[in-house]
């Protein structure tokens, strides 16, 4: 049985044939080498990364070696952790949906609302209705002015003030993009409201 090193060194990663996962130590952030019988009776290396993201786990798949070496892996490994310390996702790129903004603005406000925790089950009540059936799944860089309208529009008449809040909200989570990086302007801007009619709104039946 093959000694399993302490961490992973480049020789090792060329010579080792018994499968199995091996580790690159503590300060490896979860990075292994897979190694792993082929049909053809040769071993395949494959770099895995394992990962809590979202409060999950799951692992992800950093390529194949001797493609990608143990340098090249651990430098991928450690911009991955740095993504997911700063709320981004690696497997797609770092890009964050829009409901994973909406959550990021809304852990980052909350510590400075003081009602109880009205404010926030109020935020995340409204998005959840009306914002995440149309933009929670879309990468928050992908989100255009007419998917917001596709969200305000329809309650715009019936309820204006519920409109005009969702629209806010919408607005914050595109400001914290902008400035976070993932995007270079607001499509929840004012221009949304010149072309939505004019009128009393919020109707009561």
């Amino acid at each position: 049985m093959v000694k399993r090193p302490k961490i992973l060194s480049a020789a090792f990663v060329k010579t080792v044939k018994e499968p199995g996962r091996y580790g690159d130590g503590r300060g490896g952030h979860g990075l292994s080498l897979l190694v792993k019988p082929t049909s053809t009776g040769r071993r395949s290396k494959t770099w895995s990364q394992r990962l809590r993201i979202g409060g999950k786990p799951c692992n992800v798949g950093l390529g194949a070696y001797p493609v990608v070496t143990l340098a090249e892996a651990r430098e991928v490994a450690l911009e991955n952790r740095r993504a997911v310390a700063r709320g981004r996702d690696p497997r797609r790129g770092g890009m964050l949906t829009f409901s994973e903004a909406a959550m990021k603005v809304i852990e980052l406000r909350s510590p400075s609302w003081k009602d109880g925790g009205k404010t926030e089950k109020h935020w995340k009540s409204s998005l959840r209705t009306y914002a995440f059936p149309v933009l929670g799944d879309r990468p928050v860089a992908d989100v255009t002015r007419a998917d917001v309208m596709k969200v305000v529009e329809p309650i715009w008449n019936d309820r204006r003030d519920t409109a005009n809040r969702v629209l806010q909200r919408i607005g914050a989570v595109m400001k914290w993009s902008i400035a976070s990086g993932f995007r270079v302007d607001n499509p929840a801007s004012d221009a949304i409201r010149s072309v939505l009619p004019n009128g009393k709104g919020e109707r009561r039946h």
